[in-house]
C-alpha cells in the first residue's frame, strides 16, 4: 500500500477513531482518577448514547416526512 494510499484512508477514519480514543480516555479518567463507580459511568454513557439514537431516529422520521412532503 502506498504513503498516499495511507495517507487517505487515515483521513476517512481519523474523526471516528480519534473520537472513540478521547471517550475511552475520558471514561478510564472519571474512573481512576476521579474515583466514579464504573457502574455509574456505564449508565451514563448509555443515556448518551441511547439520546442520541433517540435524536437520529426523530431527524430519520423528520427527513422521511420532508422527503414525502416534496413528492
Amino acid at each position: 500500500m502506498s504513503l498516499p494510499e495511507l495517507y487517505r484512508r487515515w483521513r476517512k477514519y481519523s474523526t471516528p477513531a480519534l473520537a472513540v480514543l478521547a471517550t475511552a480516555l475520558l471514561v478510564w479518567s472519571t474512573i481512576h482518577i476521579f474515583d466514579v463507580p464504573v457502574g455509574e459511568v456505564l449508565a451514563f454513557l448509555a443515556v448518551c448514547v441511547g439520546g442520541v439514537l433517540a435524536i437520529m431516529l426523530l431527524a430519520l422520521v423528520a427527513s422521511a416526512i420532508v422527503r414525502k412532503l416534496r413528492q
